[in-house]
């Protein structure tokens, strides 16, 4: 995928705009139309005016992405072009015409995740899953693969932060809702931290046919196959090594079969401990080490890439909308 030239203006966005359309954003606006069919045309222009505006702006703030796009609409298409950019977000009954269609972010985590796919070299995908809070205003659960030091949101549910409410139901949604786009001959591990440990994450992970690689906490008990229960940690010998084997998770009340990674990396005080379904001899000792990079995904859709952290937005679905424009342009740039 690449852009041509920039700056040429070529047809009128609609008879309704008065501006029009650069021959990039017609690009962007052909791939999406290919990758996310479900969109309606409205909604894939708005989303192409979106991403090529935070891809010329390197930010995805509304100011910076209308004054990017502004040397290509001219003048007399600033006006219109705010309005589409902000319609776009807006729930339908909040459009200057209400009752139109409003976009739904999750119809396109499928084929958000069958696009990196059709780019993707290997059968092996790696998806981290954590949330991410802006201030104290939202939190944003999601899953993105991870790839060379970087994260492509491709599922995310939005939600108030500092509230009280369920995470669990969230994430077994985001993972059926993507399970669809995974063919059968490629293996999907589904990482996570300390905090996202559950029996019904591991679960859901299997009845989607991933492989959970779930960190558990250094407390955490194992007992290897013909041995005895015993510490988790104690099974490594120290920094510098590792411990991979088959065994039962936890105390009888929770007990799991289940295969241990022990990693003790040197100049850590600690293990990395990681539970798993897959057998002994078909585990990659280095592979949750891939997790770390979601956080570099999050700083750059933060502050060292598209500047989500600067938006005002504190509705969840609009939040929700603003994170397809976020995934679109990551994907974008990556690929």
């Amino acid at each position: 995928m690449a852009f041509g030239r920039i700056g040429v203006l070529i047809r009128p966005i609609r008879r309704r705009c008065p501006m029009r359309v650069p021959r990039e954003v017609s690009q962007v606006e052909e791939t999406i139309t290919t990758v996310l069919p479900a969109l309606r045309p409205a909604q894939r222009l708005g989303l192409a005016l979106w991403v090529y505006g935070t891809i010329l702006a390197g930010s995805t703030c509304e100011r910076a992405v209308l004054t990017a796009l502004e040397p290509l609409v001219g003048a007399r298409g600033v006006h219109a072009l705010r309005q589409r950019l902000r319609e776009w977000l807006r729930d339908g009954a909040d459009k200057a015409v209400p009752g139109r269609t409003e976009l739904d972010a999750a119809a396109c985590f499928a084929p958000l995740l069958g696009w990196v796919l059709a780019l993707w070299r290997g059968t092996t995908v790696p998806l981290a899953l954590d949330a991410t809070l802006l201030h104290d205003r939202v939190v944003v659960l999601s899953i993105s693969v991870v790839y060379r030091g970087c994260a492509i949101p491709v599922a995310w549910h939005v939600a108030a932060a500092n509230r009280k409410g369920a995470w669990l139901g969230p994430i077994g949604a985001l993972i059926a809702a993507l399970a669809p786009a995974v063919p059968p001959t490629h293996t999907v591990l589904l990482l996570t931290d300390r905090g996202l440990w559950s029996p019904r994450i591991w679960r859901a992970a299997c009845a989607a046919g991933w492989h959970p690689l779930l960190r558990i906490r250094q407390a955490a008990t194992f007992c290897p196959t013909g041995g005895e229960r015993v510490a988790a940690a104690s099974l490594v010998a120290g920094p510098g090594h590792a411990w991979v084997g088959a065994g039962t998770a936890y105390k009888p009340s929770k007990r799991r079969a289940a295969t241990l990674v022990a990693l003790w990396e040197e100049g850590f005080a600690e293990p990395c401990l990681v539970l798993t379904d897959l057998p002994p001899e078909d585990v990659g000792v280095c592979w949750y080490g891939l997790r770390a990079w979601i956080e570099s995904g999050f700083r750059a859709l933060k502050s060292l890439g598209w500047h989500w952290e600067r938006t005002r937005r504190t509705d969840p679905d609009r939040v929700a909308r603003h994170w397809l424009v976020l995934a679109v342009a990551t994907l974008w740039t990556l690929a």
